[in-house]
Protein backbone atom coordinates (compact mmCIF):
# COMPACT_ATOMS: atom_id res chain seq x y z
CA UNK A 1 0.00 0.00 0.00
CA UNK A 2 2.53 2.71 0.84
CA UNK A 3 4.35 1.75 -2.33
CA UNK A 4 1.74 2.42 -4.40
CA UNK A 5 0.72 5.56 -2.56
CA UNK A 6 4.81 6.58 -3.18
CA UNK A 7 4.48 5.84 -6.77
CA UNK A 8 1.75 7.77 -7.06
CA UNK A 9 2.77 10.94 -5.51
CA UNK A 10 6.22 10.52 -7.73
CA UNK A 11 3.98 10.42 -10.86
CA UNK A 12 1.95 13.62 -9.98
CA UNK A 13 5.18 15.05 -8.91
CA UNK A 14 6.73 14.27 -12.25
CA UNK A 15 3.86 15.71 -14.09
CA UNK A 16 3.61 19.13 -12.34
CA UNK A 17 7.54 19.53 -12.91
CA UNK A 18 6.97 18.71 -17.07
CA UNK A 19 4.26 21.34 -17.45
CA UNK A 20 5.96 24.11 -15.29
CA UNK A 21 8.16 24.69 -18.32
CA UNK A 22 4.99 24.93 -20.69
CA UNK A 23 3.36 27.56 -18.10
CA UNK A 24 5.80 29.94 -17.95
CA UNK A 25 6.43 30.16 -21.58
CA UNK A 26 2.68 30.75 -21.90
CA UNK A 27 2.71 33.75 -20.01
CA UNK A 28 5.47 35.47 -22.41
CA UNK A 29 3.30 37.06 -25.33
CA UNK A 30 4.96 37.29 -28.97
CA UNK A 31 5.57 40.35 -29.87
CA UNK A 32 4.47 41.14 -33.65
CA UNK A 33 4.41 44.24 -35.82
CA UNK A 34 1.92 46.25 -34.50
CA UNK A 35 2.35 44.95 -30.84
CA UNK A 36 4.34 47.78 -29.14
CA UNK A 37 1.50 50.15 -30.73
CA UNK A 38 -1.02 48.51 -28.59
CA UNK A 39 1.03 47.73 -25.51
CA UNK A 40 1.92 52.11 -25.01
CA UNK A 41 -1.97 52.68 -25.58
CA UNK A 42 -2.49 50.73 -22.23
CA UNK A 43 -0.37 53.38 -20.69
CA UNK A 44 -3.08 55.89 -20.76
CA UNK A 45 -4.55 57.27 -17.47
CA UNK A 46 -1.20 55.77 -15.23
CA UNK A 47 2.21 56.15 -15.77
CA UNK A 48 3.46 52.73 -17.63
CA UNK A 49 7.33 51.74 -18.47
CA UNK A 50 8.16 49.46 -22.11
CA UNK A 51 11.95 47.51 -21.24
CA UNK A 52 13.16 46.08 -24.25
CA UNK A 53 16.15 43.54 -22.98
CA UNK A 54 17.84 40.14 -23.58
CA UNK A 55 18.88 37.83 -21.69
CA UNK A 56 22.44 38.29 -22.66
CA UNK A 57 22.32 41.97 -21.35
CA UNK A 58 24.78 42.60 -18.26
CA UNK A 59 22.76 45.94 -17.63
CA UNK A 60 19.12 44.78 -17.61
CA UNK A 61 19.16 42.82 -14.11
CA UNK A 62 20.26 45.93 -12.11
CA UNK A 63 17.40 48.04 -14.29
CA UNK A 64 15.19 45.08 -12.97
CA UNK A 65 15.86 45.82 -9.50
CA UNK A 66 14.81 49.21 -9.87
CA UNK A 67 11.66 48.74 -11.67
CA UNK A 68 10.35 45.90 -9.50
CA UNK A 69 11.01 48.71 -6.31
CA UNK A 70 8.80 51.12 -8.16
CA UNK A 71 6.77 48.73 -9.02
CA UNK A 72 6.35 47.88 -5.83
CA UNK A 73 6.07 51.53 -4.17
CA UNK A 74 4.84 53.81 -7.13
CA UNK A 75 2.61 51.60 -8.55
CA UNK A 76 4.05 52.05 -11.94
CA UNK A 77 2.82 49.53 -14.52
CA UNK A 78 6.27 47.44 -15.83
CA UNK A 79 6.26 46.04 -19.11
CA UNK A 80 9.16 43.56 -20.85
CA UNK A 81 10.15 42.87 -24.12
CA UNK A 82 12.92 40.35 -24.38
CA UNK A 83 14.51 40.50 -28.49
CA UNK A 84 15.07 36.90 -27.50
CA UNK A 85 12.58 34.73 -29.35
CA UNK A 86 9.34 33.73 -27.88
CA UNK A 87 8.99 30.37 -29.68
CA UNK A 88 12.56 29.32 -28.42
CA UNK A 89 11.64 27.26 -25.72
CA UNK A 90 14.73 27.26 -23.47
CA UNK A 91 14.79 31.05 -23.90
CA UNK A 92 11.71 31.45 -23.17
CA UNK A 93 12.35 29.08 -20.07
CA UNK A 94 14.92 31.24 -18.96
CA UNK A 95 13.15 34.91 -19.66
CA UNK A 96 9.99 33.58 -17.77
CA UNK A 97 12.60 32.65 -14.64
CA UNK A 98 14.56 36.00 -14.70
CA UNK A 99 11.42 37.98 -14.65
CA UNK A 100 9.84 36.05 -11.86
CA UNK A 101 12.23 36.13 -10.08
CA UNK A 102 12.62 40.07 -9.86
CA UNK A 103 8.39 40.01 -10.10
CA UNK A 104 8.05 41.15 -13.35
CA UNK A 105 6.59 38.16 -14.99
CA UNK A 106 3.29 39.83 -15.61
CA UNK A 107 3.38 41.48 -18.78
CA UNK A 108 6.14 40.00 -20.27
CA UNK A 109 6.35 39.82 -24.39
CA UNK A 110 9.33 38.11 -26.44
CA UNK A 111 9.98 39.07 -30.33
CA UNK A 112 8.06 36.91 -32.32
CA UNK A 113 8.34 35.49 -35.80
CA UNK A 114 8.71 38.65 -37.71
CA UNK A 115 12.69 40.04 -38.62
CA UNK A 116 14.10 41.06 -35.57
CA UNK A 117 15.07 44.07 -37.46
CA UNK A 118 11.46 44.69 -38.43
CA UNK A 119 10.52 44.76 -34.84
CA UNK A 120 13.17 47.42 -34.04
CA UNK A 121 11.80 49.23 -36.53
CA UNK A 122 8.08 48.77 -34.97
CA UNK A 123 9.17 49.62 -31.64
CA UNK A 124 11.80 52.82 -32.65
CA UNK A 125 12.94 53.69 -36.18
CA UNK A 126 15.80 55.76 -33.94
CA UNK A 127 16.97 52.82 -31.78
CA UNK A 128 19.94 51.08 -32.63
CA UNK A 129 19.57 48.02 -30.75
CA UNK A 130 21.11 49.17 -27.52
CA UNK A 131 19.78 47.65 -23.91
CA UNK A 132 17.96 48.23 -22.02
CA UNK A 133 16.30 50.22 -23.77
CA UNK A 134 13.07 51.67 -22.17
CA UNK A 135 9.85 54.00 -23.10
CA UNK A 136 8.56 55.69 -20.48
CA UNK A 137 4.50 56.77 -20.88
CA UNK A 138 2.60 59.01 -18.95
CA UNK A 139 -0.80 59.01 -17.68
CA UNK A 140 -1.54 61.43 -20.46
CA UNK A 141 -0.17 58.86 -23.04
CA UNK A 142 3.28 60.63 -24.25
CA UNK A 143 6.27 58.44 -24.80
CA UNK A 144 10.04 59.51 -23.75
CA UNK A 145 12.79 57.25 -25.04
CA UNK A 146 15.56 56.11 -22.66
CA UNK A 147 18.77 53.87 -23.24
CA UNK A 148 20.91 52.52 -20.48
CA UNK A 149 21.25 51.33 -16.83
CA UNK A 150 17.57 52.32 -15.09
CA UNK A 151 18.19 52.83 -11.40
CA UNK A 152 16.04 55.03 -8.86
CA UNK A 153 17.00 58.01 -9.99
CA UNK A 154 16.64 57.47 -13.77
CA UNK A 155 12.98 55.76 -12.15
CA UNK A 156 11.98 59.56 -10.62
CA UNK A 157 13.71 61.22 -13.66
CA UNK A 158 11.61 59.82 -15.69
CA UNK A 159 8.35 59.75 -14.19
CA UNK A 160 8.75 63.24 -13.52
Amino acid sequence: MMRRLLSFLLLVLAAHASLAPAAAEETIQPLEPGSFERIIATGKGRPLVVMVWSLDCDYCEPSFDALAQAKRTKGLQVVTIATDRADDREAARLIGKKLARHGLSSHAWAFGTAPAERLRYDIDPKWRGEKPRSYWVDGNGHVRAYSGLISAEIVTRMLN
